[in-house]
């Protein structure tokens, strides 16, 4: 069994099928105004299988910084199995550097170890292409085996963390589908998200906060405050293993 595969995707909330022909565009839809994200934000998941406590992610906007003639957010994320699962041991280490005022990532590397898997994504974002390469280890003993290729991307396509800061900063309407581009596992996806309903949520950290729910079209769902964090509080997802969540449970901000 590859728990770990399950739990990354949980944490994508996208899906991969044909759009509907009513689905908008979300990137060329308005943002929110001010820009909820802030330097220093750091978020700190659990993530649990079937109730059990099956691991721990946290994202950090870390710092603001020229890069390409432009600032862009500096933003890790890092993400492990926790030590009930050792036999399937997982480790995520990305970083993305977002740039906040066009909503669209620059550069994005990820570094994967799945149990003895090693793997190296690194992807440099350019008007209209995408320079993508990936390289893998079965285990540390064995050769490189390196993928390169350059790609092209419509505008505003996000990578694999850039998608939540990127959804964070989007104006939704209720009852509406949008579309939007998504560069993963060396191809670009039409994702689809669905805006369901408003829905008060129960949280140690924030108590009773007012949400928007999003679906994708994979049936997995995403909760963010309807307030002017829009702090992703709780995300769920059923796969061939089980149900798996990912609940917010602290929140560190700058002084």
């Amino acid at each position: 069994m590859r728990y770990a595969k399950y739990l990354i995707f949980a944490l994508l909330f996208v899906g991969n099928i044909a759009l509907s022909g009513n689905s908008v565009f979300l990137v060329g839809e308005g943002n929110i105004v001010p820009n909820p994200l802030r330097i220093g934000e750091k978020l700190t998941y659990s993530i649990s299988w079937k109730r059990l406590p099956a691991g721990e992610r946290t994202d950090w906007i870390v710092k603001e910084e020229a890069l390409k003639g432009g600032d862009v957010y500096r933003i890790q994320s890092k993400m492990k199995t926790r030590a009930l699962f050792r036999p399937y041991k997982f480790r995520s280490e990305q970083e993305t550097y977002f740039n906040p005022t066009t909503l669209s990532p620059v550069r994005f590397q990820n570094y994967v170890q799945d149990r003895k898997h090693l793997i190296t994504v690194k992807i440099d974002f350019r008007d209209g292409e995408a320079d993508y390469e990936r390289v893998s280890r079965p285990n540390p003993k064995a050769p490189q085996k390196r993928e390169a290729k350059a790609l092209e991307i419509p505008p505003g396509t996000q990578d694999e963390l850039s998608i939540i800061y990127f959804l964070r900063s989007k104006q939704f309407v209720i009852g509406e589908t949008y579309f939007f581009p998504l560069l993963v596992k060396g191809k670009v996806l039409k994702a689809t998200l669905t805006v369901e309903r408003r829905e008060f949520v129960k949280n140690k950290k924030l108590g009773t906060v007012r949400t928007i729910v999003l679906r994708t079209s994979e049936g997995g769902r995403f909760w963010i405050t309807d307030d002017e964090r829009r702090l992703p509080v709780k995300i769920e997802t059923e796969s061939r293993i089980g149900a798996i969540k990912a609940t917010l449970t602290d929140i560190e901000l700058a002084d």
